[in-house]
């Protein structure tokens, strides 16, 4: 085949190599008359101003064998560019969220800028040399090939040659600086699949090992925002109270949520080993509207005491308001492992915690079945609890209500139960019956925050903006109790960011921009004049 088959169109295009040689052909007797250098030059003027093609002088080497009856000719770039493929890959390890992670490593291609160099000087070493067909024919493969060689050889020598990046970047492969592996048609050598991804699993097996302990589920929350120490409140003043702890339950009886919490934590910095005291602090954050910190707060109870199986209830609704569902699953199986009535259906042979979400769901809804099928005569309000939570989680409000419902049968005085029965109609688009739900907990627990907030958010559904605002500004003014417990009560803010951000976007939607910006100072006091709220 000629060498125009052989570098022209095979290899992408029209190369310059094969233009500037047939120019170096058609030109020979004028170019005897000039000197090197401005031969050079003027032969590169003379060619097509665009950027040459990629050359790869693999290929040529690889192909060497094979040519029969050509021209060869050795010609020198002046102006190059080097866009070389595959010579380095960017790696990037995604971390994908969800049950299903994986670990990609895309290649990108390394290119190296197109910056023509003209070097104007008045001589080079390198020659022009031509071989004949009669030459080429009296010449053996590997006499051929040993010539490419030393072409390769008198471009790694040239000294002017070296500000090009093409010729830098054939001097590294003679050196032996770069391997590249020859294949068919100069192509590099990619690295096989098991090849990248046992070198990406060396890089970060770290991280690897991290996302893929499934055992150690507790400690890959992190990532969802919930802290593996508890955060205390700086400068509680209850630390120096050693009955911090009675403090706080009367201050829960009393309705005064935020002045439990500080009891609470008071008492588990006082307490730490006492799984009790992590109990109430967990239960009355997630009353606070404090998912992450009751969360927190309640894994550690469990872990000191894993017999409290509210704890697990409470921990697993912590979750799914969270939407954290896989957490919230393995929660209640944990209940029914803990409970000495249903941790015989468990079987000891499952590690759920291998098991995607659906897999999960469909377990765990099918032992919680069969739990209350066990006495289908007498109703465990723990068991329908949980039911309730999860066909909240798998957004089956219809049955979620129904279990709910069924379990204030037997405990009509749980104002947690009326609270999330009033969620879960909120969900299922029943807001009328939500309230009504609402209002049940509150006269049950009139300091309950979060059920106040609720209310606040079915009233805002309904369009109630007015009624929802005033909701609002009664769960801060309850927050705000707890200043008095601060040494600095001026500068002390014990309120969710969560309510003041609803309560400007209700301020918004009543067209009270002026008041919308008393929110954004936190401006209590203003706006209770406004909304005329007793403080």
């Amino acid at each position: 085949m000629s060498i125009n088959k052989l570098v022209g169109g095979d290899c992408g295009g029209n190369n310059s190599l094969v233009q500037f040689t047939n120019i170096v052909s058609r030109d020979a007797s004028a170019v005897q008359k000039l000197s090197q250098a401005d031969r050079f030059v003027n032969e590169f003027m003379a060619q097509n101003s665009q950027v040459p093609q990629t050359f790869n002088m693999n290929a040529l080497l690889n192909n060497m064998p094979e040519v029969e009856k050509n021209n060869i000719s050795k010609t020198v770039p002046l102006s190059t560019t080097s866009n070389v493929s595959n010579i380095h890959s960017q790696r990037s390890v995604p971390w994908l969220a969800g049950p299903s992670n994986s670990l990609t490593a895309p290649m990108r291609p390394f290119s190296i800028p197109y910056q023509p160099i003209m070097q104007p000087h008045t001589s080079s070493s390198v020659q022009i040399q031509y071989i004949n067909e009669e030459e080429l024919q009296k010449t053996s493969d590997s006499d051929v090939q040993a010539k490419a060689q030393e072409y390769v050889n008198s471009m790694k020598e040239d000294d002017e040659l070296a500000y090009n990046q093409f010729m830098s970047f054939m001097k590294r492969i003679s050196a032996g600086e770069l391997n590249l592996n020859e294949t068919l048609e100069g192509q590099q050598k990619q690295m096989t699949k098991d090849e990248m991804v046992e070198e990406m699993a060396e890089k970060y097996k770290d991280e690897w090992a991290k996302l893929s302990d499934v055992d150690d589920y507790w400690n890959n929350e992190t990532a969802n925002g919930i802290a593996k120490e508890y955060s205390f409140t700086e400068g509680n003043v209850m630390l120096e109270n050693k009955s911090a702890l009675e403090i706080g339950k009367e201050k829960l009886k009393m309705g005064d949520i935020p002045g439990a919490v500080l009891c609470f934590e008071a008492a588990a910095q006082q307490q730490p080993d006492s799984a009790e005291v992590w109990f109430l602090l967990g239960t009355t954050q997630a009353e606070n509207e404090q998912d992450p910190l009751a969360i927190t707060a309640l894994k550690k109870s469990l872990e000191l005491d894993p017999r409290q199986l509210e704890g697990y209830i409470t921990l697993a609704a912590a979750y799914t308001n969270e939407n954290m569902g896989k957490y919230a699953y393995l929660t209640l199986l944990d209940w029914l492992k803990a409970s000495p009535k249903y941790s015989d259906i468990c079987p000891q042979d499952i590690n759920a915690q291998k098991m995607n979400l659906k897999e999960l769901e469909a377990y765990v809804t099918s032992l919680y079945l069969k739990a209350a099928q066990i006495n289908p005569s007498q109703i465990d309000p723990d068991v329908q609890n949980a039911l309730g939570v999860i066909f909240n989680i798998n957004q089956q409000y219809d049955k979620a209500v129904d279990c709910f419902k069924a379990a204030l049968m037997v405990s009509s005085d749980n104002a947690k139960l009326w609270n999330r029965l009033g969620a879960t109609l909120a969900n299922s688009d029943k807001s009328e019956e939500a309230v009504e739900a609402y209002h049940e907990a509150l006269k049950l627990e009139p300091g309950f925050i979060r059920a106040r907030y609720n209310v606040g958010i079915t009233c805002m559904n309904l369009g109630a903006h007015k009624q929802a605002a005033e909701h609002f500004l009664v769960a801060l003014n309850q927050q705000y109790k707890a200043k008095s417990m601060h040494p600095n009560a001026s500068s002390a803010d014990t309120s969710s960011s969560t309510i003041w951000t609803t309560l400007r976007m209700v301020c918004s939607f009543m067209g009270e921009h002026n008041i919308a910006k008393l929110v954004d100072e936190r401006n209590l006091s203003e706006l209770n004049k406004f909304f005329e709220i007793d403080s």
